[in-house]
């Protein structure tokens, strides 16, 4: 599932393409609320939105009920993205694994406004925070700030866009700007530009749970006064606004989302885990 996800890289791009059509345009964007979105299943037939905020769907987009909405097939092709505007309404949409039907399946972290907590089993809760760090980076222009706090600072090897500091500390005070630039002399390789989404400042990782100490920092930098930051952890992150289960089986059932999903393993094959 790892390796057929890694190898798709046109559905993320169409998935939001087909999404753009949501988003009020022209005489309409003034007057219409805009549409939230939560998850997206996608099919090779269709997609399956989890929304709210507007009062009808726009065409080719159908209402199924109030909060769900259907897109018979995917957009024909692949547009170039433009530099600024509607395109840029979904940064934080990130593909977290598959339904089981096989539908892909993406979450709009942005809509979190706080902390995404995973508990259960461990190292399902690990592959899903690294999955959704994968979902925020696989974009080739994508600019989120993504801060990894690992204390021997050598988790999510490989990826380009992800910073890494070893302290909940480091991070405390800091704007984005301050973390990329210093980002050199902490060691951690390329990263991306900076770039803000309406209250989002950035996404922190944990892939290990905190301690009492860091667990409170966490809430305090996730909350509006504390920076704007989302927390992505695995474990207990108090007032948690997303709390996802992580079953031994690969599979996650995502809370008030609705949705389970089978998550990849990162862990590669033959290490002493029976999942794949």
């Amino acid at each position: 599932l790892a390796r057929r996800l890694a190898a798709d890289t046109r559905t993320p791009v169409v998935v939001r393409q087909a999404l753009r059509e949501l988003i009020p345009t022209g005489a309409e964007a003034g007057t219409e609320r805009p549409v939230r979105v939560y998850s997206v299943l996608a099919e090779p037939t269709k997609l399956l939105a989890s929304v709210s905020g507007a009062h009808q769907a726009p065409a080719p987009w159908t209402a199924l009920d109030t909060n769900r909405w259907e897109r018979a097939g995917l957009p024909a092709a692949v547009e170039a993205e433009p530099a600024a505007g509607p395109a840029l309404a979904l940064p934080h949409l990130a593909r977290v694994g598959v339904s089981d039907r096989g539908a892909q399946a993406m979450v709009d972290l942005g809509q979190i406004n706080g902390a995404l907590s995973i508990s259960g089993d461990l190292t399902v809760a690990q592959d899903t925070v690294a999955a959704l760090v994968r979902g925020l980076l696989e974009l080739p222009r994508q600019s989120t700030v993504v801060v990894s706090v690992d204390p021997s600072a050598s988790a999510l090897p490989g990826l380009n866009g992800l910073v890494r500091v070893r302290r909940v500390a480091e991070v405390r005070g800091k704007a984005p700007e301050e973390i990329l630039n210093s980002a050199e002399e902490l060691g951690v390789g390329l990263v991306r530009g900076a770039a803000r989404s309406s209250e989002v400042t950035g996404f922190l990782v944990l892939q290990d749970a905190p301690t009492a100490e860091e667990a409170r920092a966490l809430a305090d930098l996730s909350s509006p006064a504390g920076g704007g930051w989302i927390v992505l952890a695995v474990g207990d992150v108090p007032g948690s606004h997303w709390r996802w289960y992580a079953d031994s089986d690969g599979t996650v059932d995502l809370g008030v989302l609705g949705l389970r999903v089978i998550v990849p393993t990162q862990t590669p094959a033959g290490a002493g885990t029976g999942r794949v």
